[in-house]
């Protein structure tokens, strides 16, 4: 049976969207997985073009609240904001919770090019500690 697995941010338009679809793409899609956000926006369009240079196309991702998924059980969910953290541990149960961040990318002050390139970054990053932290959590 697959792992159900959510990642919870603050808007799900960073790096909830994007941790969700490289974990579908490292798996094969053989976990199930959702994203959502406490007050959530549109996707980010360079969560989009970042996500497209590796083949992952998000163009139609709709984010989510994570108020739909108030009564799913997960076997994980990881939180990458401080204000999701907080917010999982009041209202959401599930066997493993995880909370991890990374550098937002909006922080990053410069051209369009050297922005772009905070979001390469933060790809990079969460590519790599997935695929670490898929095996030892048996997603993989």
């Amino acid at each position: 049976m697959q792992k159900k697995v959510l990642i919870l941010g603050t808007h799900n338009s960073i790096v909830s969207p994007m941790m969700s679809e490289l974990i579908k793409h490292i798996t094969f899609k053989q976990v199930d997985v959702y994203s959502a956000g406490i007050s959530p926006k549109k996707i980010h369009p360079f969560t989009v073009k970042v996500l497209l240079e590796m083949g992952i196309d998000v163009a139609d991702f709709k984010t989510h609240s994570v108020n739909e998924y108030v009564h799913t059980p997960f076997d994980i969910i990881i939180t990458v904001t401080p204000e999701s953290q907080n917010y999982v541990e009041m209202l959401i149960s599930s066997r493993t919770k995880i909370h991890k961040v990374f550098d937002d990318p909006t922080q990053v002050e410069g051209t369009e090019i050297q922005q772009i390139n905070a979001f390469r970054k933060l790809r990079d990053e969460m590519n790599d500690w997935l695929n670490e932290f898929l095996p030892r959590h048996r997603l993989l």
